[in-house]
């Protein structure tokens, strides 16, 4: 639990459900679209009664996938993926509870998802096509989105997958009117990307890639327990993360940046290259009071003290020349505070307001750029908060809504892209992070959940975000320097909604259901790219809004569920993402697909 370490939005809490003094198993098999086949299960062993439990589970799926490789050499995104959970919960003491967790995952797709859109960006239009960037790229047998959802011809095999793999330990001292709880854990992870880098027929350029990351923490926390005038928690956290990267692109049989020494012969030499590691030590002091002033009125106050350090090492490389060098590290404090104050008339009436602050610790850059200061700033934010959470109609009818406002100072911005050195003529890559000197945010969200009858539920949700760069007049996008100032920020769409709605039915000694599911998002700036590209036709840095409607129907009783689905039940195109590499046929997004399944599932 990292308590929001460096979280901007708030940090992310995953639950798992953990060992009982009971027996229960289940077990769960599907089959969807694109030959998908999924197997799970659960089993909960009580090793000693009172003592000791164990709780194991796993998943496994293969997929042909979605989007088809039309070269000779085949492929697409067929995936397989499994992983696996053991649990085990030791209670020697009444007061004492301890949990030990193991986690692995591996996932491995035969290709990055992506189809292509025919806009070649700036270096890529100059290298491929000794052109301007536009909608110019070769169709190459595939043609481009959003005609073609599901094809591609790319010349050489790709593997593109990850690993993870994780220990933690949990132990929870329960003294009466003080708990302590200790936390450690420990985790392992790798992300490799291998093969064809061009996407297209042509030998043009090939990429190894290997991240390899490590994580080792640990916190300890003292809470009050109970009810009482002063509810109270503080505590330390610590922490090591360390990372190696290792990323080689190579020249193919037609590339067309041959070094003149090869005569044209160059196939497997490294076009660019890189070597890294970085390591960050961090520590947390933290501390949180809240005063209940009655059983309405209560008011929270929370410090926390953040200390990182940060260091990276690496090496840059153009056709095996050196092009840069790194040896930097760099420390950063901070201090951030929260407010909230909560007002309950009533058991059905809760309304509250916020003030917190937000830290995302800066760093160094790992690599050498001109464009590029050597360090980065950390990231701030205040965030306020005024809401509201109500029942109506005898608890019938919830409401939740919220209004927001945030104010961001020195905005962390990822920044890459490659060019041909004109002094040189190698081929150049700019990677790191720069800061937007602010940015705001403001809008409401607002969620309700109903049930009409006893069978019948009703639930939605809308959210409105206005967003914008207050202050970014030196924005690096693709090479070029633009002022955002007043535009708006990436990955931030103005609406966002969704509405379920469920009616369920007796079957027998079933009980059927039927569950439709609806959700929308707004146009939505993609990458940063867009900022360049706007104004050039075809540019797919602009995600498009879309509809997406769910259909799921089934039936179930304590031991027996059987659930029949479609997803993206019309059909929509659209994507959530574009992304833009050495791609010979234009930038590339990941298309939308309908898919259909079954699900089986017994428990005992």
């Amino acid at each position: 639990t990292y308590f929001g370490r460096n979280a901007v939005g708030g940090a992310i809490n995953v639950v798992t459900k953990k060992p009982v003094d009971y027996f229960e198993a289940n077990a769960e098999l599907g089959y969807a679209s694109f030959d998908t086949k999924r197997a799970q299960g659960m089993i909960n062993i009580p090793v000693v009664e009172g003592l000791l439990a164990i709780r194991a589970s796993g998943q496994y799926e293969k997929s042909d996938g979605y989007i088809r490789n039309i070269n000779p050499i085949g492929g697409g995104n067929d995936s397989e993926y499994y992983t696996g959970r053991i649990q085990a919960r030791l209670t020697p003491l009444d007061n004492l509870t301890w949990d030990f967790t193991y986690s692995y995952s591996d996932e491995t797709l035969g290709m990055r998802n992506g189809v292509p859109t025919g806009f070649v960006t700036r270096t890529w239009a100059a290298v491929y096509y000794g052109a301007t960037a536009g909608l110019i790229a070769d169709p190459d047998g595939v043609g481009f989105f959003p005609d073609n959802t599901n094809e591609v011809n790319f010349n050489r095999p790709q593997e593109v997958g990850s690993t993870f793999e994780y220990y933690s330990s949990r132990a929870v001292w329960d003294f009466g009117p003080v708990e302590a709880t200790l936390v450690a854990g420990h985790l392992e992870s790798d992300l490799f990307n291998y093969g064809d880098v061009d996407g297209g027929s042509i030998d043009f350029f090939y990429e190894n890639l290997l991240l390899h990351r490590e994580s080792t923490s640990g916190e300890l926390r003292f809470q009050s327990t109970g009810s009482q005038v002063l509810d109270w928690s503080f505590g330390a956290f610590y922490g090591k993360d360390t990372g190696d990267s290792d990323q080689q692109t190579f020249h193919g049989a037609d590339s067309p940046l041959c070094p003149a020494f090869t005569n044209g012969d160059c196939e497997g030499f490294e076009v660019t290259g890189g070597e890294g590691f970085s390591t960050s030590r961090y520590f947390a002091l933290f501390a949180q009071g809240t005063l209940n002033f009655t059983d309405q009125l209560s008011a929270t106050a929370g410090l926390r003290y953040s200390w990182e350090k940060v260091t990276n090492t690496s090496q840059t490389s153009s056709n095996t020349i050196i092009t840069g060098t790194n040896d930097r590290s760099a420390t950063f404090e901070d201090i951030s505070p929260k407010f909230t104050l909560t007002y309950k008339p009533n058991p059905a009436l809760m309304v509250y307001a916020t003030a917190s602050r937000g830290f995302k610790s800066g760093g160094t850059q790992t690599s050498n750029s001109a464009q590029l200061r050597n360090e980065f700033d950390p990231e701030t934010l205040w965030n306020y908060e005024v809401g509201a959470k109500f029942d109506l109609f005898d608890n019938r009818v919830r409401v939740d809504i919220t209004g927001f406002y945030m104010d961001w100072k020195d905005v962390q911005q990822t920044i890459r892209f490659q060019f041909i050195d004109p002094g040189t003529g190698l081929l150049r890559g700019v990677s790191g992070i720069a800061n937007a000197a602010s940015a705001e945010s403001y809008g409401v969200e607002g969620s309700f959940s109903a049930s009409l009858t006893p069978r019948w539920t009703l639930a939605g949700q809308l959210g409105y975000n206005k967003s914008k760069y207050r202050d970014y007049p030196n924005a690096l996008i693709d090479g070029q320097i633009l002022d955002l100032t007043g535009q708006q920020l990436t990955t931030a769409p103005k609406w966002t909604a969704g509405a379920q709605t469920q009616y369920t039915l007796p079957l027998g000694s079933f009980e059927g259901f039927v569950r439709g599911e609806w959700s929308y998002r707004s146009k939505m700036i993609s990458n940063p790219y867009y900022y360049l590209y706007k104004t050039v036709p075809g540019e797919p840095f602009l995600s498009p809004s879309y509809h997406n409607v769910n259909l799921r129907l089934g039936f179930e009783n304590d031991n027996i569920r059987v659930v029949g689905y479609v997803e993206n039940l019309f059909k929509a195109k659209y994507y959530a993402n574009a992304y833009e590499k050495a791609f010979y046929s234009g930038s590339q997004v990941e298309p939308s697909f309908r898919e259909f399944g079954i699900s089986v599932g017994y428990s005992f």
